[in-house]
């Protein structure tokens, strides 16, 4: 116990090479933790900033191609529709239409004959 006293006045402690090593470990780890606690949000912040800069001109890009697309796809959607209206309204032009086909045999047959006639009078 003595021995204790006498170290413990003199302000020395005594060396022990693996305690020494132990607590160097432990204060390096205790240091670096420290480290990475302090820097751990701007390192998060300065990843989250990295990603959005690569990852948003892509993104950009393509909300631009798909706003054109759908305008596109706007203007082609309004021809169908043009067309189908136009097709529809045709279905209820089926009666004129068989009339003027109708009138245009009457009308070939007419001239058919009006040229029969005229070949025959002509003198040979």
């Amino acid at each position: 116990m003595e021995n204790h006293i006498i170290i413990a006045m003199s302000g020395h402690l005594p060396t022990d090479p693996e305690l020494e090593v132990k607590v160097k470990k432990a204060t390096e780890r205790i240091s670096e933790n420290m480290h990475i606690v302090a820097n751990e949000p701007s390192l998060a912040f300065y990843r989250l900033q990295e990603h959005v800069r690569k990852a948003l001109p892509p993104m950009v890009e393509k909300r631009v191609e798909v706003t054109k697309l759908h305008h596109e796809l706007q203007g082609r959607c309004y021809d169908v529709e043009y067309a189908v209206g136009a097709v529809k309204s045709m279905e209820g032009a089926e009666h004129n239409l068989a009339n003027i086909q109708e009138l245009l045999k009457n009308a070939l047959f007419l001239r058919q004959q009006i040229k029969y006639e005229e070949a025959r009078r002509l003198p040979h």
